[in-house]
């Protein structure tokens, strides 16, 4: 190569690309790139593809979470137990009428004991109209199964009830059987004060994907509900679902104006602000941790490059001589560092997307292997590993990790250029 075409180089042109790839693939042997580049690549690979599996299961497990959250009570609550029924319907016409509002619902809830086959466990009674069973988003099928067993058919509603997964296997209870549901209200009898009770049909047993909400929760028709909590022609709350469950507050201004302040409000964030709270701080905690580590990962690099600058020192003189400028020598050691993160990366988000589109049979395996659950559902209050795959993270992950792998590779690259081709060569 002549003196002037060398000088002459494009800026990452076809030399300083043809350069830096034979330096980079060159064995070991020959001075090619160290092992200490190679633990650079499997180190930003590792930590990109963990940083995505990371946040994903985080986002799918807040994602679950929030909708069970969502699922099980009301975007908006509005205490009504001070109103007749009559006039309980009436605000709730006008709440129905306010913009942002999806539906308005009456409920009535209640702690009790249920008991059948000779187990006795705690649950929730959630009242509710048959007719508003479709407002729950946490009923997959919108209540049809129980309207079809016969939910709120019969006198006073009947006496078909929907029991939650989980609760029902912890009493033994199938569709058909019976369960007796015992309150803390009292009634007077030949013995004195005693706890009122009635036995119930399943007509149901529904699954919400979220094990805590399945281990507690037992629907009963609204009539029925009154007559067995003793608050027949009230209701206790309105259950209220507005468009954007995270822009509560515009709705509750809303409804406040037009029912005249006449009701109290309460949201599901104020409900659960720490829990809320508590999942941010983890999520951003997490992600700090993470990042720290891939920017250990990537400071690998420098070493990397610096003991491949050592091993070209001669060739590095060389095309200094034959004209390669200071900025060549940099662009083609900065390649070389930028090549090893972004591949790293590269492979990370493959492997990262991967395992999140396949975490479902890769549970399954890990079940195998282990010969037991490594997500048990009653610990965690969720029936399956939850996964979201945020293409916005994967896309950040990916750019942070060639960021910071290009930004590292400027040390050693700015070292290999200021080397002095005349000192080189006489030591070489």
């Amino acid at each position: 190569m002549s003196e002037k075409g060398a000088s002459n180089a494009v800026a990452f042109g076809r030399l300083e690309r043809t350069l830096a790839w034979r330096y980079l693939l060159a064995r070991r042997e020959h001075g090619g790139a160290s092992l200490i580049a190679v633990i650079s690549f499997v180190g930003i690979f590792f930590a990109v593809a963990a940083l995505i599996i990371t946040m994903s299961i985080m986002s799918g497990f807040r994602a679950t979470l929030l909708d069970a959250l969502l699922g099980g009570e009301p975007h908006i609550a509005a205490a009504v137990d001070g109103y007749p029924q009559e006039e309980a319907i009436e605000l709730a016409n006008i709440i129905r009428e306010t913009p942002d509002v999806i539906s308005v619902s009456p409920y009535i809830e209640q702690f009790v004991l249920l008991s059948a086959n000779g187990v006795r466990t705690g649950g929730v009674v959630r009242a509710i109209p048959p007719a508003d069973l479709s407002t729950m988003p946490i009923l997959k099928d919108g209540g049809t199964t129980a309207i079809a067993a016969g939910f709120g058919e019969g006198r006073n509603g009947g006496n078909v009830i929907m029991i939650g997964q989980y609760l029902a296997a912890n009493l033994g209870l199938g569709v058909g059987d019976q369960v007796e549901v015992v309150t803390s209200q009292m009634r007077s009898g030949p013995i004195g004060q005693t706890p009122i009770s009635k036995s119930y049909v399943v007509g149901d047993i529904f699954r919400t994907g979220s094990a805590q909400l399945d281990n507690v929760y037992v629907f009963m028709p609204m009539q029925q509900a009154q007559l067995l909590f003793q608050s027949k022609g009230r209701y206790q709350y309105l259950d209220i679902r507005v468009k954007d469950p995270d822009a509560t507050e515009g709705a509750m201004q809303s409804i406040a104006d037009a029912t005249g302040y006449s009701l109290l409000l309460r949201d599901w964030k104020t409900k659960n602000r720490t829990y809320l709270g508590a999942l941010r701080t983890e999520r951003v905690m997490v992600r700090l941790l993470v990042t720290i580590i891939m920017m250990i990962a990537t400071l690998n690099i420098i070493v990397g490059v610096v003991m491949l600058v050592k091993n070209k020192t001669r060739d590095i003189a060389i095309l200094r001589t034959i004209g390669l400028s200071r900025s060549g020598v940099l662009r083609v050691f900065l390649m070389v560092g930028t090549a090893l993160g972004s591949a790293g990366a590269l492979l990370g988000m493959a492997v990262g997307i991967l395992f999140i589109l396949n975490i479902g049979p890769i549970e399954s395996l890990i079940n195998l292997a282990i010969d037991g659950e490594v997500f048990p559902a009653e610990q965690y209050g969720l029936d399956h590993l939850p996964a979201i795959l945020d293409w916005n993270e994967v896309f950040s992950t990916g750019a942070y990790a060639l960021f910071m792998s290009m930004f590292v590779s400027l040390i050693p690259a700015m070292w290999s250029s200021s080397q002095d081709p005349v000192k080189a060569l006489r030591f070489e």
